[in-house]
């Protein structure tokens, strides 16, 4: 019954010929710069995944899933800001090579000798991979900064706080209008 109906198809004329589908044959060179592109891509892509997935493990691995997010977006945000590099890779490395600097604590403080826990690493690299494709909800604005509710960092009282997100509170840029306020109120 299927045969029969397929042979009806056809002899009616309604399958596209190949040509019409693939318009095209590629020479060799094409297909061959079509792949060496394509292998750099998925490449930069990689190691953008395995930056983003350190810092969430190295700075949020204990957060709950809300707070690994929060790290994950305070990371995209600074690769469209100005202010720092345009990279993923960039960002998260920024100042690590300076005895003084480092942009994410762990990039200098040796944590990263430490092996990472096979369950706590998946979990970080899923919500890497759920920041990567815009699939969280940025909980924080457009926040560039953060640190643990632990500590003071001198540069938190000339940036506007966003959000409390877990044990991290997180900052971003005031803008001139709230940077006079904030001139204004000191």
């Amino acid at each position: 019954m299927w045969r029969d109906m397929a042979h009806s198809f056809v002899a009616a004329g309604s399958v596209p010929s190949l040509t019409s589908i693939v318009p095209k044959t590629f020479a060799f060179a094409e297909l061959e710069t079509f792949t060496r592109n394509h292998l750099a891509l998925a490449h930069t892509q990689a190691a953008k995944l395995d930056c983003l997935t350190t810092a969430i493990y190295y700075e949020a691995r204990s957060e709950p899933i809300v707070g690994q997010r929060a790290v994950a977006q305070v990371v995209l945000n600074r690769v469209t800001s100005r202010h720092y590099p345009s990279t993923v890779c960039d960002v998260v490395y920024q100042g690590s090579t300076r005895t003084t600097g480092c942009q994410f604590s762990f990039t200098c403080d040796g944590s990263l000798a430490i092996k990472p826990r096979a369950k706590a690493w998946a979990r970080s690299k899923a919500s890497a991979v759920n920041a990567l494709l815009g699939i969280d909800k940025p909980t924080i604005g457009r926040a560039t900064h953060y640190h643990t509710v632990a500590i003071r960092p001198f540069w938190s009282s000339t940036l506007l706080r966003t959000a409390d997100v877990g044990s991290h509170i997180f900052y971003r840029f005031p803008n001139r209008r709230e940077k006079a306020a904030m001139a204004k109120s000191i």
